[in-house]
């Protein structure tokens, strides 16, 4: 454990780092104000497809009422960080951004709509399952697979058989 905060060390550390490309150190409040823009430019496209649906009365929501609301709700919410950052009530301490393992979740998590339906929603899920557990969880493919197949095993049941839906079944 001395070793660690040997100055050699401490310098061997920050040269690997220097060496990639993630994690990035940020600010906490520019941290702050970028997930408060995301956030925010998320809310306002959730709210502008809400308000095409039908938003119904207050007495009886339509389809469009919640999620409008909810919009709405992470619009304000993004403002109060925002706003809790330019006021300086959080302390500016360095962030590291960029987490490889992040990474590969919102990736993970972005190509499951776009292969949805292509694929069928039990593939696709079952695809970011064993990609997670590999390269996230740091489970042996050996392992992955069958509990990929297992989890969308009970997927199946619940949706079609408990539920009734019909998910998309791709090509097949």
């Amino acid at each position: 454990m001395a070793d660690q905060a040997s100055p050699t060390n401490q310098v061997q550390q920050s040269a690997a780092r220097e060496r990639h490309a993630f994690p990035w150190l940020i600010g906490t409040r520019g941290g702050g104000l970028m997930a408060a823009v995301a956030l925010a430019l998320t809310g306002l496209i959730f709210a502008w497809q809400a308000a095409l649906l039908d938003l119904g009365q207050l007495g009886l929501p339509g389809p469009g009422f919640f999620p409008l609301v909810l919009a709405l709700l992470l619009v304000v919410l993004s403002a109060v960080i925002s706003l809790e950052g330019s006021l300086g009530l959080i302390k500016d301490e360095p962030l590291e951004f960029g987490h490889p393992r992040v990474l590969i979740t919102f990736a993970a998590l972005l190509a499951v709509p776009i292969l949805f339906e292509p694929l069928g929603a039990l593939l696709a899920l079952g695809l970011l399952t064993a990609v997670l557990l590999v390269f996230v969880a740091r489970v042996s493919l050996v392992l992955a697979v069958p509990s990929s197949v297992l989890g969308m095993a009970a997927c199946w049941y619940l949706f079609q058989e408990l539920l009734g839906v019909r998910l998309p079944l791709g090509p097949f």
